[in-house]
């Protein structure tokens, strides 16, 4: 509108000005605020904006656009409670089976013996935590690695890493956490296994307690 009242000799730092100060702006900022509809381009930006504080470049564009969302649905808030490990955790592909926390209320005549670790660290959270793991081509394997056959490489724990990194944005800087990535265990004969031949010493079970 105001480009329309300028003069003729208006010069074009003039004319780009008047452009910059009319309301009706070529630029859809509804769409660009909005994680559903802003370009991919500019979601690290968004989550910038956001005080995202788990992101990585990596990730698949609708798990960017889940994260945006849910900080701006109040993801941060969660942050020091007991449902904050899970709401941040789940973004990495990781599950918390089992966890101790505190405070723990002490009941007297229900306490079971070897819940809490003897040595463990007072207000110190536990987590037994599932996340898929995978092993690069060529990686050394005891047990299955050949020698000689090209470069070996080590199984990655970029998975680990992440779930660790998802912990730690779940929590207050001042708070110590530690994380047991175990979920299976071997069979043992005080689990009862059956005996109709499903089972057999030695074979791994999955693990759902710490």
């Amino acid at each position: 509108m105001a480009d329309q009242i300028l003069y003729n000799e208006a010069a074009p730092f003039e004319r780009a000005l008047a452009k910059a100060f009319t309301d009706a702006l070529p630029v859809p900022i509804r769409d660009l605020l909005d994680p559903d509809r802003t370009p991919e381009a500019f979601l690290a930006f968004l989550a910038a904006s956001e005080s995202v504080d788990l992101w990585f470049a990596d990730w698949p564009l609708a798990r960017k656009r889940a994260m945006v969302r849910a900080a701006r649905n109040g993801l941060a808030a969660l942050k020091g409670t007991r449902a904050g490990p899970d709401a941040f955790i789940r973004f990495v592909d990781g599950v918390i089976l089992d966890r101790i926390s505190y405070p723990a209320r002490f009941v007297l005549g229900r306490a079971k013996i070897g819940r809490t670790p003897i040595g463990h660290p007072p207000f110190t959270a536990r987590y037994l935590v599932k996340v898929e793991t995978f092993v690069p081509k060529r990686a050394l394997v005891l047990g299955r690695g050949v020698l000689g056959r090209g470069v070996l490489r080590t199984p990655t724990r970029e998975p680990l890493r992440r779930c660790l990194q998802a912990l730690s944005a779940s929590k207050g800087d001042a708070t110590e956490y530690r994380a047991d990535f175990a979920h299976r265990r071997v069979l043992r004969l005080d689990d009862a296994p059956s005996l109709d031949g499903g089972f057999r010493l030695g074979q791994f079970v999955n693990r759902t307690r710490l």
